[in-house]
């Protein structure tokens, strides 16, 4: 028997809201998956062979609504077709995430679909990102990469380090407990941190610093990366990093700039 005052008499005449709210969104996430299926040239690159904004944000839209299957075939498609891992890791699966934390800042979606989507993501990269460090220099520059301190979101960090084993550079993640102690026993050339959001900056500059301060290598130099240096590299020169990638790819034909420094300021422009 209903109660006044219990609680709110719909809740009692109508049964579980929760259950239905659920049904409701269920019923709406098949019928966008199902549109989002029809489209089957989501993958199709610009001339430039990224994604155009348009596409970034629907192939977001389709891992959010559970799609993560129908996303995988594409990509796997567009591998078999001879994209390289490393291309499709640059130009879709990281402008995906970055798509996805913005959906999330902007209360677009809720903290289950953003992390199914994200859990897809790094299910995929784990698929197809390089194994195997690329030939290079005889002795290759070595990295030790790990998340800013507070960063939730690795597919960045994994990104990088594709990129780097690309270049043969030797590659090493950096342990969740901290690096300090990593430094101090292993000699490395640079040390790399990846950040998506300005929340955590001055972690990191703390983080940097300890790293520095560490290192076996008295010239340790520091590389960071990440969606916020994209759009705000000077972050990167007041937290004093050595270098910011502040794009998603590493040229090719300059592998020694960040080796050699010589013609590079604090701030590593990737595309600059």
């Amino acid at each position: 028997m209903y109660l006044s005052g219990a609680f709110p008499r719909r809740f009692a005449r109508d049964g579980s809201i929760a259950e239905k709210t659920a049904t409701r969104r269920a019923d709406r996430a098949k019928a966008e998956l199902d549109a989002l299926r029809i489209d089957r040239r989501l993958l199709r690159p610009e001339k430039d062979g990224g994604l155009s904004a348009a596409e970034v944000a629907r192939l977001a839209r389709l891992l959010v609504v559970g799609g993560s299957d129908v996303f995988r075939d594409e990509v796997e498609t567009r591998l078999a077709a001879g994209a390289a891992p490393l291309s499709v890791m640059n130009e879709i699966l990281a402008p995906i995430a970055r798509e996805l934390g913005r959906l999330w800042d902007r209360d677009d979606c809720d903290l289950i679909d953003v992390q199914r989507a994200c859990g897809a993501l790094q299910r995929l990269m784990s698929r197809i990102k390089p194994q195997a460090a690329a030939r290079g220099p005889l002795k290759p520059p070595s990295i030790l990469m790990r998340v800013a301190p507070g960063e939730r979101h690795t597919l960045g960090a994994e990104v990088a380090e594709a990129a780097f084993r690309d270049l043969g550079w030797r590659v090493s993640r950096g342990e969740a407990r901290g690096i300090g102690a990593q430094l101090a026993r292993e000699w490395h050339d640079f040390v790399g941190f990846s950040l998506g959001c300005d929340r955590h900056v001055e972690s990191l500059s703390h983080a940097i610093a300890e790293a520095r301060a560490a290192s076996r290598n008295p010239r340790l130099l520091v590389v960071v990366g990440g969606a916020i240096f994209a759009e705000h590299p000077d972050i990167a020169r007041n937290i004093e990093a050595d270098f910011c990638v502040c794009a998603a790819t590493i040229p090719v034909k300059r592998p020694n700039a960040l080796v050699t420094g010589s013609a590079m300021s604090h701030a590593f422009h990737t595309r600059g």
